[in-house]
């Protein structure tokens, strides 16, 4: 049963914690399916990863797409072979769900990245660090971020940079959606790039792999309510 539907290549989001399940955070790792033996699914990690942080008495959400379908299951940590990969043990069935596309908005907003380690332990380290820093800042020294266009979900990105940068990177992202409000902290991963052929500036889309609960309901919340916004304006501009 699991061969049919988890084959060789096939992307998979593994789901280290989960407000679903009453965590505060979300923390996902992403990998690429290479095997299935024995109830065993085979990953590799397209960045280093220190075991540690899987606890084989934890058990671990993973989602990927099979038939057109959402795919999900219930696994624990089974082995990790080297750096770059690891084993999970599946426990129970499939469960399958009805995909629906994420909201989508190009709006400004105030925003700033920075690179981090190609550890994502080191990134989860690090962005953790910048989530008590924040945490803590009075609201009089709350920064106002650079403003820029940007195409935005509540699991995902699409911005610009001046430099080329390569899929799989992750980035510290810090994504201010209301002026003179603390911005929302996030790791955000590479997950394709477009290169403009006449400088070394690309385009890339990211999607989140670390946030906050709340933050991720403040998130929501601007893209709901941005879109209701931009509907009712333009309805307005259509009645004149």
């Amino acid at each position: 049963m699991f061969n049919k539907h988890f084959k060789p290549g096939q992307k998979v989001l593994i789901y280290l914690t989960n407000p679903d399940n009453g965590d505060d955070r979300i923390e996902n790792i992403s990998a690429s399916c290479q095997a299935v033996e024995n109830g065993i699914l085979t990953l590799t990690l397209p960045y280093a990863l220190d075991s540690s942080i899987l606890s084989p008495n934890a058990g671990m959400t993973i989602v990927s797409e099979s038939l057109g379908m959402g795919l999900k299951a219930r696994t624990f940590f089974h082995y990790q072979p080297d750096s770059t990969s690891i084993q999970l043990r599946f426990d129970g069935d499939l469960q399958f769900f009805q995909r629906r596309p994420a909201a989508r908005l190009n709006v400004p907003i105030g925003i700033r990245y920075s690179r981090t380690a190609d550890d994502i332990t080191l990134a989860h380290q690090q962005w953790r660090q910048h989530i008590h820093k924040l945490a803590h800042i009075p609201p009089d020294a709350i920064p106002q971020l650079p403003c820029g266009i940007v195409n935005l979900s509540n699991g995902g990105i699409r911005l610009g940079f001046r430099n080329h940068i390569e899929k799989s990177q992750l980035c510290l992202l810090l994504l201010q959606v209301e002026p003179e409000t603390p911005p929302i902290c996030t790791i955000g991963e590479v997950v394709w790039t477009h290169t403009k052929q006449k400088n070394a500036s690309c385009t890339a889309g990211l999607q989140f792999i670390a946030m906050m609960a709340e933050d991720r309901e403040r998130l929501d919340h601007f893209i709901r309510t941005t879109r209701m916004n931009l509907k009712k304006q333009k309805a307005d501009t259509t009645q004149r």
